[in-house]
């Protein structure tokens, strides 16, 4: 009895043992994964955090500021803005682009309304103008990793040339992103005199109407030293108040308004436009691209059923579908089929786009008998990467065994060659065009005159290009001006006191009268030396000033994230007229 009491314990205890173990193996795999998800959500979090900025607004001398004073913060690395503005008594033409992170560049060419230039406005030059260069350098920015630190920088208006508007400032920024509020305290010396303040409020900012979720409401402290700074316009002198106060509006990621009021007494108003060139994907969504290859799959093995000229066939239209030029195919001889591939890429702009794109068809496409596949991209005349693709790799890439990041791995960039490195049989060959003709309008502008600020000329341009013997790049080109304001103007018109370095002086000698010019025609070879080295020579005429003999040499390891260039050329002056030296 006490064995059968104790087998039938036994009986009910075991299955209850095993379900409490699958039910807490359970219960553990669903915590791992409620925790996973958490730690998902918490990276969310802190990437919103990091990336949340409030508006980015430039000031009316286009540097990252207020009205009148910037602020500390930087716009992203790439960002290039072009902006105008009336800041009574000044007309203020600017161009910003933000370098590095912690480095933003500024021009300004500011007129001064109403005040002709002494020593050549009655000669058509007009109201007074100065050039600026202005530059802000980042010492620290908010969101970098201390928590409580604000954005910190220092500057220097109009550091170089005459220096009439020079300040050297110093600020720190500070963004509350749960109020929707900036703060900014700077001190500066030179024009900027004392210490400044800035206050922007956003108060839309969560809205889901995109048309005012940017707006601004602003006010600063206007340390400008108006009344006793040298070379302030005699009407720019008068301050009512330093506080001005307006608003700003950034409407659909690159355009901003501005209005507020200026020295207590005056309206200012600006317009900028911004675009983030360094990131950017191109101006129009890339709609019209072709999706990935990878249907029909094609792994027939060349023989009887699929000679290698339909091989080569089929994959110059795949390539083509896919906005790529195949110009070359071997197939290499020895104990295991290699295919040696020539591309040309003249549609995608990213390495990226171009790899994943010849994976994927490759893996679609590839010989079950063909072991490996090295593509080579040339451009310019010159190979300048390599793929080496195995095709089991392909397979397991197809069969979604193996992802981007592994093929990547296993399949890195190599240095390309113009040729196989080993007896191969030429089974595709396509020619690059002998000729390609151009035609378009152009007008060229030019600063700097006695006579007026700006001149212009404008016509038409015209050219061939194309490549001989499908290794050597030519090109002309001959233009032809239709209608100008140079005539009667010289190479230098009046001594010029600006300290900016003045050279070339005499382009616009180029561009009188009404004739036929030929500009440019020339010849270009380049090579890939190996190891990371490229060159390339030219001869001929290479712009309508200059024509001679040039050298180029680059250094750049496949892969590295710098490069090295070096060039040379050896150069006679043109007449201003012909074909002459």
């Amino acid at each position: 009895m006490r064995v059968r009491l104790g087998f039938l314990a036994l009986c009910v205890i075991g299955p209850s043992f095993l379900l409490f173990a699958e039910t807490s193996s359970l219960n553990k795999t669903q915590d791992e994964v409620a925790e996973l998800f958490r730690n998902l959500s918490l990276v969310k979090k802190i990437n919103h955090e990091i990336h949340e900025h409030l508006p980015y607004s430039y000031n009316y001398s286009l540097i990252m500021g207020y009205f009148a004073m910037p602020s500390a913060r930087m716009a992203p690395t790439g960002m290039a803005a072009l902006g105008y503005s009336y800041a009574s008594p000044y007309n203020n033409y600017s161009l910003n682009f933000q370098m590095f992170s912690h480095i933003e560049l500024v021009g300004n060419y500011r007129v001064f309304k109403g005040i002709q230039e002494s020593g050549f406005g009655h000669m058509g030059f007009g109201d007074d103008t100065d050039r600026t260069a202005s530059v802000k350098f980042a010492l620290y920015q908010q969101g970098k990793g201390l928590k409580y630190i604000p954005s910190l920088s220092f500057g220097f208006d109009d550091f170089y040339g005459s220096r009439r508007f020079y300040s050297f400032y110093v600020c720190a920024t500070e963004e509350l992103l749960n109020c929707n509020l900036e703060l900014t305290l700077g001190y500066g010396h030179g024009r900027i005199r004392g210490f400044y303040g800035g206050l922007a409020w956003t108060p839309l900012r969560q809205t889901s109407f995109p048309l005012l979720k940017d707006l601004t409401f602003m006010a600063e402290y206007d340390a400008n030293n108006y009344k006793h700074h040298l070379h302030e316009h005699p009407k720019g002198r008068k301050v009512h108040s330093p506080i001005n106060v307006g608003l700003s509006l950034n409407l659909f990621d690159f355009l901003q308004f501005k209005v507020s009021s200026i020295r207590g007494s005056h309206l200012a108003a600006s317009a900028a436009l911004y675009y983030n060139i360094g990131s950017s994907k191109g101006f129009f969504p890339k709609v019209r691209n072709p999706p990935f290859y990878t249907a029909p799959v094609d792994v027939e093995p060349v023989s009887y059923l699929r000679t290698e000229e339909e091989l080569a066939q089929e994959l110059a239209y795949a390539f083509c579908e896919q906005g790529l030029n195949l110009y070359r195919a071997y197939l290499m001889e020895g104990s295991e089929n290699t295919l040696w591939l020539k591309i040309i890429n003249t549609r995608y702009r990213e390495e990226l786009q171009v790899r994943d794109r010849i994976q994927h068809l490759l893996a679609t496409l590839m010989p079950s008998n063909i072991s490996s596949t090295i593509v080579v991209i040339e451009a310019d005349g010159i190979p300048t990467q390599a793929y080496f693709f195995r095709t089991k790799d392909l397979e397991r890439f197809r069969e979604g065994k193996i992802g981007d990041y592994e093929l990547k791995a296993i399949s890195p960039m190599m240095e390309g060659s113009a040729t196989p490195q080993q007896p191969a049989t030429l089974i595709y060959k396509r020619s690059k065009d002998i000729w390609t003709f151009t035609f378009r309008p152009r007008l060229i502008t030019f600063f700097g005159s006695t006579t007026g600020k700006i001149k212009y000329s404008t016509g038409f341009i015209a050219g061939l290009e194309g490549y001989l013997f499908d290794s050597i790049y030519y090109k002309t080109q001959i233009s032809y001006n239709i209608a100008s304001s140079l005539a009667n103007l010289r190479g230098i018109d009046m001594y010029n006191l600006s300290h900016l370095p003045i050279v070339r002086s005499d382009s616009i000698l180029y561009y009188q009268g009404h004739n036929f010019s030929l500009e440019q025609a020339y010849l270009q070879k380049g090579y890939n030396v190996g190891r990371g080295w490229y060159t390339r020579f030219a001869l001929g005429y290479f712009e309508p000033a200059y024509g001679g003999i040039a050298f180029e040499s680059l250094y750049y390891p496949v892969g590295s994230s710098w490069a090295l260039g070096i060039e040379a050329a050896g150069v006679l002056k043109r007449t201003y007229h012909g074909a002459g030296f």
